[in-house]
C-alpha cells in the first residue's frame, strides 16, 4: 500500500494550488502588469484593465490551469465528475498535458531568464520607481537577492523575502506538483497528434491574448518581451518561435516519463528546477559574478560596499536631462 494515495495527494495539491487561484481574480500580485489608464487603447473598465493585466502573464495563465486540473481530478476522485465515456476521459487526459507542458514552460524559461538576468522578468522601473532614486548597481543587487536570496539586511529590504518565496511557490513548487502527479498516477497516452495539437492550440491562443493585452495596456506583459522587439521583428520571430518548439519538447518530455521513465524522468526535472530557483547553489556567486555583481555585497549587504545607494541630487538632474535629450 502505497505511503500517500493518488486522492490524498490530490487534495494536498488543491489546498496549495487552489485559493491563489481564485484569489488571482480578485487580488493585485507581483506579477500584475503596472498600467496607466489614461493611456490605454480603449478606456474599458478598471476591472477589466486589471484582469487584462493580471492574466496577461503565462505564469498566472498556467497556475489557474494547475489549480483547475486539481480540483477537476478532486471531484472525479470522489465521483462527483464520472467520465463512462472515453472521450471525457481524453479531455482530461489533453487538458492534464496542456497543464503540464506549460507549467514545466513557466518554470524553465522563468528561472533560466533570471539567471541571465532577473529584469528580463521583473520590471525593473516598476519594482523601483524613479522617485526612489536608487542607483543601477543597487537595483540589480536588490532584484538578484529577491530572487535568490540572501536578503539584504537592511530593514527597508525586508520585502525581498516573501517576494522570493512567491517566487518559488508559483514557478517551482506548482509546476512541480503536477510532475510528481505524473508519476504518481495513471496518465495514459493519447495520439501524439492529439497531445501536439492541444498544445500548439494553447501556445498560439496565449500569444493571441498576450499580445492584445500589450496592446490594450501599452506595455508588454513581460521586459523579455520588449528586449525580443528592441532587437527587431525578424529576431523577434525567431525568439517565439525556438520559444515554441520548446514548448512543444516539454510536451514530448511528458509522454516520455508517462510512458519510460516515471520517477526517473520526475526526478531529473525536480531537481533541475529547484536548483535553478537557488540561484545554481553553490555556485550562486559565480551567477552574481556573471550578471555584474559583487558577491560579497550580496552576502553582507549593500551597505557593507563602497558605493552609493541613492543618486546625488546633481547627478539625478544630469540622468534626467539625458533621458530628455
Amino acid at each position: 500500500m502505497p505511503f500517500l494515495s493518488l486522492a490524498t495527494f490530490h487534495w494536498i495539491c488543491g489546498v496549495l494550488t487552489a485559493p491563489f487561484g481564485v484569489l488571482s481574480f480578485f487580488m493585485s500580485n507581483p506579477e500584475k502588469v503596472k498600467f496607466v489608464e489614461d493611456k490605454v487603447a480603449i478606456p474599458l473598465p478598471k476591472r477589466v484593465l486589471g484582469f487584462c493585466s493580471q492574466f496577461a502573464h503565462l505564469t498566472i495563465v498556467s497556475h489557474e490551469l494547475t489549480s483547475g486540473y486539481f480540483v477537476w481530478a478532486i471531484l472525479r476522485d470522489h465521483g462527483v465528475l464520472q467520465a463512462p465515456l472515453d472521450t471525457s476521459n481524453t479531455y482530461f487526459e489533453l487538458y492534464f498535458v496542456v497543464a503540464v507542458s506549460v507549467a514545466l514552460f513557466v518554470a524553465f524559461v522563468f528561472w533560466a531568464s533570471a539567471l541571465i538576468d532577473p529584469a528580463l522578468m521583473a520590471p525593473v522601473d516598476v519594482m523601483f520607481p524613479a522617485e526612489y532614486r536608487l542607483t543601477p548597481e543597487l537595483k540589480q543587487h536588490l532584484l538578484f537577492g529577491a530572487m535568490f536570496g540572501p536578503s539584504d539586511p537592511d530593514p527597508r529590504c525586508s520585502w525581498q523575502t516573501p517576494f522570493r518565496l512567491f517566487m518559488q511557490y508559483i514557478h517551482t513548487l506548482c509546476p512541480l506538483l503536477l510532475v510528481v502527479d505524473m508519476a504518481l498516477g495513471d496518465h495514459p497516452l493519447n495520439k501524439s497528434s492529439l497531445e501536439i495539437n492541444a498544445t500548439v492550440g494553447f501556445a498560439y491562443s496565449y500569444l493571441a491574448w498576450n499580445f492584445f493585452c500589450w496592446w490594450l495596456l501599452r506595455t508588454p506583459p513581460y521586459p523579455l518581451q520588449k528586449r525580443f522587439f528592441e532587437l527587431g521583428i525578424p529576431w523577434a520571430v525567431f525568439a517565439y518561435a525556438v520559444l515554441t518548439i520548446f514548448a512543444l519538447s516539454m510536451c514530448a518530455y511528458s509522454r516520455w516519463i508517462r510512458a519510460v521513465s516515471g520517477w526517473l524522468g520526475v526526478s531529473v526535472l525536480a531537481a533541475a528546477v529547484s536548483w535553478a530557483s537557488t540561484g545554481l547553489w553553490p555556485w550562486k556567486g559565480a551567477v552574481a559574478r556573471f550578471q555584474g555583481l559583487d558577491p560579497a555585497v550580496l552576502q553582507h549587504g549593500w551597505s557593507s560596499g563602497d558605493k552609493p545607494a541613492f543618486f546625488e541630487k546633481e547627478e539625478e538632474e544630469d540622468q534626467s536631462k539625458q533621458k530628455i535629450g
